[in-house]
């Protein structure tokens, strides 16, 4: 918020101090040897600061930042009065340097943070940030507090179940949520939920697990909302069980979050503080660098020894095909899995072609799909005419992994409302690819798709006739393709046993790394019934 910043653009809160080249190699060999030296007692703590080399601008920097992106939303807010022409003209041109969270490649420190966890050097991890990417890195969620919540996380206020999705799970919080708070906040904040906040974080979802049927509530954390308690008791635990804790990118103002590492270093253990501006830790901390967090974390993983992982997308996607010898049918399930167990809502449609090539498929032939749009775009007003509301039904157009010029979104005509017969684009994220075939007589080409979730596994679901020609028992997955993600191809189980299969994906070659992989019998379908309940419901 603007208020808690300076108003004044030249205030010394917005000063950097930037150590010079030889101070910071001795301070990154002094940081090297307390790594070594606790090594398995290491924590970190981060901040926007991390996430601007992604091309994520944060809170607090100033104008002319040297983190090269525009000053910090607060800043902005607070001082673009007193910004001159020649800094408005550069403010401008450092926008066009920024990324969507959606679209932000995890960048060296976070990947050297995922190495030094799997190297068994970092015990844990404390984020304020909200931009998923140390979820997306790979760094393991049950050693992650992510105080602040994450953009991509929903929950079940009622039984606590979480639902973690490939796109912005908070954007439903501005368009049907409203509606929803109206509506039922006066009932529901005299029941007992988790971490309700005023009824201002409903996503418009509900809960689809078995027994429940409560609203989902984004995990993002407003000013003055309460921090989600498993996160903050991770955290603290952390805190207290560390001997060296590393911030990277805070300014340590945001209390009870800053409390954490400040609590390291006031109890007498080593407190490291990395960041530009100045911090509320500085003055309990044994050794401070003043630098960008990526000129820090590279060299200082040379000086380790640890190579820094390339980032890859990672999938894990599970396979089940149940025969219904009444139907003389087989039911086909694919679903998404995070590490720790938790339904990801990773695949934005899956697909079978009946009829040929599925490269060739892709290419050649429009509207193989039809798509309903989802809660989340915008109602409107009672004026605006000639445009797509939730609930209209769509065919796709363009793919959205063909879409070079803004990946993740694809071109829709608009098959009936208001808008019907106009052409749009949106992101895929606000297309609900409907299930079931789809024919082209002219081109001699059918397809079946699932692009809808059902139950609490977040299950796509395809039935197909026993006698498919075996050239077309084969899954093609489709993405979002927030990176670009070209759709990849998966045998269907010739067995009713579950298949797991890790995907890989490379965002600058373009290439998915496809391998057979174990499930855990926790993870495990529990059952070779289905029933169907789906995720959109009022």
């Amino acid at each position: 918020m603007a208020s808690t910043v300076s108003s004044n653009k030249n205030s010394d809160e917005y000063r950097e101090y930037i150590d010079a080249q030889n101070v910071r190699d001795d301070k990154i060999k002094q940081l090297a040897k307390l790594i070594q030296k606790h090594s398995g007692k290491v924590i970190f703590f981060t901040g926007a600061g991390i996430s601007t080399g992604a091309g994520i601008p944060d809170f607090r920097s100033g104008v002319n930042s040297a983190t090269g992106l525009p000053a910090g939303k607060w800043a902005q807010e607070a001082t673009q009065s007193q910004w001159s022409e020649e800094e408005m003209k550069e403010e401008m041109k450092r926008r066009k340097k920024t990324t969507s969270t959606l679209q932000a490649i995890p960048t060296a420190s976070h990947m050297s943070l995922v190495a030094l966890e799997q190297a068994g050097i970092v015990m844990g991890l404390i984020s304020q940030n909200c931009d998923g990417l140390h979820r997306r890195s790979g760094f393991h969620p049950n050693k992650l507090a992510e105080l602040h919540g994450n953009s991509n996380l929903e929950y079940c206020a009622w039984c606590g179940k979480e639902y973690l999705r490939d796109f912005s799970a908070s954007r439903g919080r501005h368009t049907q949520g409203r509606e929803l708070k109206q509506k039922h906040w006066a009932k529901h904040k005299k029941l007992d939920l988790i971490n309700p906040r005023k009824g201002n974080h409903y996503t418009g979802r509900r809960c689809v697990a078995e027994g429940c049927d409560g609203y989902l509530f984004d995990s993002t954390i407003d000013f003055g909302d309460n921090l989600p308690m498993v996160h903050i008791n991770r955290g603290y635990k952390l805190a207290e069980e560390a001997e060296l804790c590393i911030v990277l990118g805070s300014r340590c103002s945001v209390s009870p979050a800053c409390d954490m590492p400040i609590s390291v270093g006031a109890n007498g253990r080593k407190l490291v503080v990395v960041n530009l501006q100045g911090t509320g830790a500085d003055s309990y901390a044994c050794l401070r660098i003043g630098a960008k967090i990526d000129d820090v974390m590279v060299p200082l993983m040379k000086e380790l020894g640890i190579d820094i992982p390339t980032f890859k997308l990672k999938r894990q996607i599970l396979v089940s095909r149940n025969r219904n010898q009444q139907e003389d049918t087989d039911i086909i399930h694919v679903r998404g899995l995070e590490v720790d167990g938790t339904p990801v809502d990773v695949l934005w449609n899956v697909q079978v072609n009946l009829s040929g090539s599925q490269s060739e498929l892709l290419d050649n032939v429009p509207f193989l799909a039809k798509a309903k749009l989802t809660q989340d775009v915008a109602p409107g007003s009672k004026y605006a005419k000639n445009i797509p509301l939730p609930g209209d039904a769509a065919a796709i157009r363009t793919w959205p992994w063909s879409n070079q010029t803004d990946p993740g979104k694809v071109e829709v005509v608009m098959l009936n409302g208001n808008a019907k017969k106009r052409l749009y684009t949106m992101p895929a994220d606000f297309c609900e690819v409907q299930d079931g075939p789809v024919a082209f007589e002219s081109k001699d080409v059918s397809v079946i798709n699932a692009g809808q979730n059902h139950g609490s596994s977040l299950t796509h679901v395809l039935r197909l006739p026993t006698n498919v020609p075996t050239d077309s028992r084969v899954l093609t997955l489709m993405f979002r393709a927030h990176y670009g993600e070209l759709p990849v191809q998966i045998p269907i189980p010739d067995t009713e046993e579950e298949i797991g299969y890790n995907l890989a994906y490379e965002p600058m070659e373009r290439v998915w790394e496809v391998n057979p992989c174990e499930i855990p019998a926790e993870n495990r379908k529990k059952s070779s019934t289905f029933v169907g309940r789906l995720l959109y419901r009022k």
